[in-house]
């Protein structure tokens, strides 16, 4: 009676305690396990890493098929790898008469930059000659005028006639370009020729023959202090005078040939006639940030020149298009300097630029991907709780068929054993 009370005691306890310690140990082994799947709950693995020998039953293959029916579509969706679905970049042009017409990219087109500095090294001498169309000539040349003294130049020479007027122009080496650039805006420009000296080994040759003279100088006036004859002295005095003579030449000369490599020369024309007006061009983008798939309006707005225009658009992602107004679509994060440029019929061109910044795409988190972490963890925590049975299970009853068949056996011993002892008494 006693035995039957104490071994119902025990099963029953076996009986509670088993199924909460399969449980407990499923839900430690199912979290375990999606921690150690790389890429983590979303990584669309069914065995967790390092278990791909455990025996599994039919049931849990079921288990592990029905999770990746689940969240998998969302997984691979919200979680998956960044560039899993790369859409690449798209430009639709804004066609006044049709509407939104796409535009064909063309790859491996690389942005030009904005202009750098115009400042060079080494000697080299700068000139240009330009002739320009301008309504009044007298005013023209009032203005090249005012340009070369606001950037630190001056006017070398200037003349001026009824119908014409010429201005030779001084302008620091490092705002050449930008004298340029001011001063062909003054009127329609005609012709231009440009052209650069690199005298750097001239401008070498001249100071070492410089101090060779200067050398050869102080040798004279030597030999004069230590000169006692009358016929000597003035002989040494004829050579000093020769020498001296030379030397303020060279002088000269470099002096001459680094105001050349200072300051470039802009020799321009102004010639009466009918002025058109200027090409010029105005871009508006937006917006200018925002995350990817960043989609951007484009509107070029041209004036002047001679119409006719054709607008290019270079988007600083290796792709370009054409066409005054566009939308073009990033769809990789970072910096894009976008180059717009416009020619019209007579070749004139102008260029503008526009800077984008693409960041990267927000993650998304919505009920569905929830729903798929959740569904995740339930089924990764059943397959932890059908693992943990598979092992726990098979040991208890091996354990429980022991007790049931050695109990009997070692109670019968024990009965005998003290019947022995009682006879023997």
């Amino acid at each position: 009676m006693k035995f039957r009370l104490g071994k119902d005691k025990l099963f029953r306890s076996v009986f509670v305690i088993l199924p909460a310690l399969i449980i407990v140990g499923g839900i430690i082994v199912g979290i375990a396990g999606i921690v150690s799947i790389p890429g983590g709950i979303y990584a669309g693995a069914t065995v967790p890493a390092g278990n791909s020998g455990m025996p599994f039953t039919a049931a849990l293959h079921a288990v592990g098929s029905l999770q990746d029916t689940i969240a998998g579509q969302s997984a691979a969706t919200s979680f998956g790898p960044a560039n899993a679905n790369v859409i690449p970049p798209a430009t639709i042009v804004l066609s006044p008469n049709s509407g939104l017409v796409r535009a064909t990219t063309s790859p491996n087109v690389k942005a030009a930059s904005p202009s750098q500095s115009s400042g060079q090294s080494g000697s080299i001498e700068f000139f240009s000659n330009l002739t320009l169309q301008v309504s009044s000539p007298q005013s023209a040349l009032t203005k090249a005028t005012g340009i070369a003294y606001s950037i630190g130049g001056y006017v070398a020479f200037s003349s001026s006639t009824n119908n014409s007027a010429t201005a030779v122009l001084r302008v620091p080496a490092s705002e050449y370009q930008n004298a340029l650039t001011q001063v062909e805006a003054i009127g329609n420009m005609t012709n231009f020729f440009s052209t650069s000296n690199d005298v750097t080994i001239k401008y070498t040759d001249m100071n070492a023959t410089l101090q060779s003279l200067l050398t050869e100088r102080d040798a004279f006036v030597r030999l004069l202090n230590q000169s006692t004859r009358l016929n000597t002295t003035i002989a040494i005095e004829g050579y000093l005078q020769g020498v001296d003579a030379q030397i303020n030449s060279v002088q000269s000369e470099i002096l001459q040939t680094r105001r050349l490599i200072d300051y470039a020369t802009i020799t321009t024309t102004f010639t009466r006639g009918v002025v058109m007006p200027q090409l010029s061009l105005k871009v508006v983008a937006s917006p200018l940030n925002g995350p990817t798939p960043l989609s951007v309006t484009f509107r070029a707005f041209v004036k002047g020149g001679v119409p006719g225009y054709i607008v290019n658009y270079n988007f600083g992602d290796q792709t370009a298009a054409q066409g005054e107004a566009l939308i073009h679509t990033y769809t990789k994060a970072g910096d894009y300097n976008t180059t717009i440029s416009v020619t019209d019929s007579s070749g004139n061109v102008k260029t503008s630029w526009v800077m984008i910044h693409a960041s990267g795409a927000p993650v998304g988190f919505d009920f569905a991907g929830f729903t798929g972490i959740v569904a995740n963890l339930f089924f990764s925590v059943i397959q932890g709780i059908v693992e943990v049975a598979i092992v726990v299970i098979p040991i208890t009853l091996v354990a429980a068929l022991t007790f049931i068949v050695i109990a009997p056996i070692r109670n019968r011993l024990r009965s005998i054993s003290r019947a022995s002892n009682g006879k023997a008494a």
